[in-house]
């Protein structure tokens, strides 16, 4: 199990802000890339899922994660979601 580490004060606050995401689209919440990438997304309903490579998300396929990026693929179509800022 990892340690876990204290959420800074920042990290927090705009975490629980209301409006710091986009309600409206798929939005990129977190990536993790050490062992196995795996991505945080948060759905227009306000769901948040873990996906990784392969996985199927608003009939597109996670093609790649990288450190902040999320690179989707559907019908030869690439779209990219890269994390809010601010």
């Amino acid at each position: 199990m990892a340690e876990a580490t204290p959420t800074p004060d920042n990290v927090g606050a705009a975490a629980t802000r209301r409006g710091a995401l986009p309600t409206n689209a798929l939005t990129l919440v977190g990536t993790f890339v050490k062992t196995r990438p795996e991505a945080l997304i948060r759905h227009r309903s306000g769901q948040i899922e873990k996906v990784t490579l392969g996985d199927t998300v608003a009939r597109q396929t996670v093609v790649a994660i990288n450190d902040g990026l999320l690179v989707l693929m559907r019908n030869g179509k690439v779209s990219r979601l890269t994390m809010p800022t601010g």
